[in-house]
Parts: C-alpha cells; structure tokens; sequence
C-alpha cells in the first residue's frame, strides 16, 4: 500500500480554498480484495487476443493475473506464481490443457482451482481433463468473469 495526498474541498470554503487530507490509495489489490480467496490466477491461453482480454477483464476485477501461452509454460510459473486458480484452453501446442489439469493435479491437488474455457465438446474429454467449471468458446468479458466469481463463489477453501 501507498499512502498519497489529495485534495478536498472544504464544506464552507469555495472551490479555491481547499484543504490537504492524507488518504490510502491502494495499489492493484484494492479494498475489492478483502476476503476473496481466489485472487491469483494463472491464465494459459495460445490465442495472443483472448489471452489480452482475460488478462484486463480479471486485471479490471482486482485479480493477479499471470498469461502463459501454452500448457508447458504455465506448469514451469506454477510453482513460483502459486495460483488460487488456473484458467486454461484445451487446444494449445507443446501441452494442451487436458494434460495441463492433469499436471496440475498431481502437482497442487486440490490447492487451484481448475476453469476449462475451450470449445472442445464435453463428451470427448477424459474424466480427469476437465476443470471444477467450463466455459465454452466464444468468451465475452462478462461471461468469462461471471464463471470466475460462480467458481470463487462455491470453491470449498474460498469458506
């Protein structure tokens, strides 16, 4: 946090006279933040546009957002980013996500929470390819941070 001056208007005095009050501006992380458990998340999206939008929605929202642009990438930060949550694409060269859920798995177990945003039909993943939540391609802002919150929201360490 960062302690910053500004100005405030006294009540009785005019719009020139105004009177210096010390105020907490808080970096990134606002007063939002209070109480949520899921604030890190790791997005790992091959798709240089998506992965720019998921990054400002969820920036916008208050959240650490880590972009990797393949499985592969994403596990090597897993570790030194230490995400609540995991956003991941199926279709992705070097490690698609159904391997990247499985990796994780083994890695964190049930520490990150696991949204699979894709387009790949549901009945062609393995039991152990799927997320906690999916989101189906396409991905507008709201609805890609309206599947974060319903998941934040029922996420069992979230309590």
């Amino acid at each position: 946090m960062k302690i910053r001056d500004f100005w405030v208007a006294d009540c009785d005095d005019s719009a020139r006279r105004r009177r210096r009050w010390p105020a907490l501006i808080v970096l990134n992380q606002s007063l939002s933040m209070l109480g949520r458990a899921l604030h890190k998340i790791l997005v790992a999206e091959d798709d240089i546009l998506l992965a720019t939008i998921h990054e400002i929605t969820l920036r916008e929202a208050g959240f650490d957002v880590l972009i990797c642009r393949d499985g592969e990438q994403a596990l090597e930060a897993m570790d030194a980013f230490d995400p609540d949550m995991l956003i991941t694409d199926f279709a992705m060269p070097r490690m698609n996500g159904g391997e990247l859920i499985k990796a994780t798995r083994s890695r964190r177990g049930a520490r990150t929470a696991v949204l699979l945003a894709s387009a790949r039909d549901e009945h062609l993943l393995k039991e152990d390819e799927r997320g906690d939540a999916r989101l189906e391609k396409p991905i507008t802002p709201g609805r890609l941070l309206g599947a974060v919150r319903a998941l934040e929201a029922r996420w069992p360490q979230a309590a």
